[in-house]
């Protein structure tokens, strides 16, 4: 996983290279990162035009290191400072071949006037584009936008939330081989591709069927699909056995012959069938899956309630979360020492869930952190884990943690593509492990898999969830051998560190 930074980190990393001597250093390591990107988006420098925009900080010093290698490789090569003449001037980037902006980084605090730079010119944005906030996201005033973003020492987290991605483009990874002076541990991380190694492998060689069981509560008449679906993703993600527990109303009993199913009346149970239910639970199941295709029943939140006290790991996705009455409810069902609990909503449930928990006055408050942190304060005040989807999907645990997925894709945003997620996630938490980073490699998974269904089609056209199952395997299977290294290019005594991290084209 990518160490996620920011604005507080990358201050604490300057003052320590300051310290040590190493500052002018990092800025060399940068401009030569800045020019290798910068050639390999002109397609080589022969006959090129490059405008490199500079401000007063750091990153208008590393956008002239990278200016002066450009001219040695004999590239044509201008330099506008931010606010003359030449920058509030279209003509200066109509006939360029590549604009580098240098003009501002994280650092940025005040409305930021952007240039007029036309939608057809090629711009590398250097850390991030100018007029970007780095921890939020947000556009402060106007932000260039980029047609690829190479981020230094580590990854800012406003290039990946909000309107960041909407303005970097490509973004690229350079760590200058520096180290991290400064920073003694993350608690906000990247998913990437290297990280789908951990899903493989997973069973030991005595495991048996019972090791890896999975229960999933879900379906109602009209509503069999979802049932379909969680199960399905989860014999395709490793499940040894999958039984599903459904509502007596629903007879088309179609599930497949591996799927063990249950007519389950939960409407007409007396207190000796909950106990037993939920006895059987706790004791044949590793996790559980409930909600998808549930219903909006009155019994529901006390199925809840009994599913969370069976101490089994726990997703619950859909009706499950609307079951749920707040999130102060849900803090005191879950005991401290719970093997974990992950609620899995969209926006819109989690909306409804704030509003139930604190009104809709505290709705906004609440959205107006970063996700980041936002996703943190829900997750320890509730005692679960959140998995919130969207682009990117977070993930965050009780204990602090925070992960991002570098794999969205508006594909996924079709009836039922949550219900494969529910099932994946159930079996892999079926195998012991970190619940919220695994649940996070999960979700990049997932959006892989829905990503490689929009190739070759005219943008990310939504397909049938069903589709998604066809892709886990041609998703995952090339990066489960665990062999996998980060491509590192060195030139000389300088590491340019280079690497495409989240490609949004």
């Amino acid at each position: 996983m990518i160490p996620i930074y920011r604005q507080n980190d990358i201050k604490s990393i300057d003052a320590a290279l300051a310290s040590a001597g190493m500052l002018e250093m990092a800025i060399a390591h940068a401009g030569f990162s800045v020019f290798t990107l910068a050639i390999e988006m002109l397609g080589g420098p022969y006959g090129k035009r490059v405008a490199v925009l500079h401000g007063p900080g750091n990153n208008g010093r590393d956008g002239l290191v990278a200016a002066e290698l450009l001219r040695g490789a004999g590239v044509s090569v201008k330099e506008v400072v931010y606010g003359g003449a030449e920058y509030s001037d279209a003509c200066t980037y109509s006939e360029m071949d590549l604009v580098i902006d240098g003009c501002f980084g994280i650092g940025l605090s005040r409305p930021f006037k952007a240039p007029p730079i036309g939608p057809e010119i090629n711009v590398l944005a250097i850390d991030v584009p100018s007029g970007l906030a780095g921890d939020e996201g947000k556009v402060l005033g106007s932000a260039v936008k980029a047609s690829a973003t190479l981020c230094l020492t580590g990854i800012k987290l406003g290039v990946l939330i909000s309107h960041g991605p909407d303005l970097c483009g490509d973004i690229y990874l350079a760590e200058l081989g520096l180290g991290d002076p400064g920073l003694t541990s993350h608690r906000e991380y990247l998913v990437d591709d290297f990280d789908l190694a951990q899903l493989g492998n997973l069973r030991s060689r005595t495991d048996h069927k019972w090791s890896h069981s999975v229960a999933v509560i879900a379906g109602s008449p009209g509503m069999d699909g979802a049932a379909h679906l969680v199960c399905d993703s989860a014999y395709f993600m490793g499940a040894g056995i999958v039984h599903l527990y459904t509502d007596m109303g629903n007879q088309r009993g179609d599930y497949g012959v591996e799927t063990v199913v249950h007519q389950t009346a939960f409407a007409d149970f007396d207190e000796p069938g909950k106990r037993a239910f939920f006895h059987e639970l706790a004791h044949r199941f590793k996790s559980l899956v409930i909600g998808p295709g549930l219903g909006r029943e009155p019994w529901m939140t006390e199925l809840i309630e009994g599913v969370i006290s069976c101490g089994l790991r726990t997703v619950i996705d859909a009706d499950g979360i609307a079951a749920v009455p707040s999130i102060e409810w849900l803090a005191s069902r879950i005991a401290s020492d719970h093997p974990g609990v992950i609620l899995t909503p969209h926006q819109g449930e989690l909306r409804s869930l704030l509003e139930r928990s604190g009104g809709k006055d505290a709705v906004d408050d609440l959205l107006q952190q970063n996700v980041c942190s936002f996703a943190g304060d829900f997750a320890a005040k509730s005692r679960a884990s959140l998995l919130l989807k969207g682009g990117p999907t977070v993930v965050a645990s009780r204990e602090g943690a925070c992960y991002l997925t570098s794999a969205p894709s508006a594909s996924l945003a079709v009836a039922g593509s949550g219900d494969t997620l529910s099932g994946m996630l159930g079996a892999v938490l079926s195998y012991q492990g970190d619940m919220a980073k695994q649940a996070a490699i999960t979700a990049h998974l997932h959006g892989l898999a829905g990503r490689s269904l929009s190739r070759g089609l005219s943008g990310d056209l939504a397909r049938r969830a069903r589709d998604i199952l066809l892709r886990f395997e041609a998703s995952g299977k090339s990066h489960w051998n665990g062999n996998l290294q980060r491509p590192t290019q060195i030139e000389g005594n300088l590491v340019a560190g280079k690497q495409l991290v989240v490609g949004y084209h």
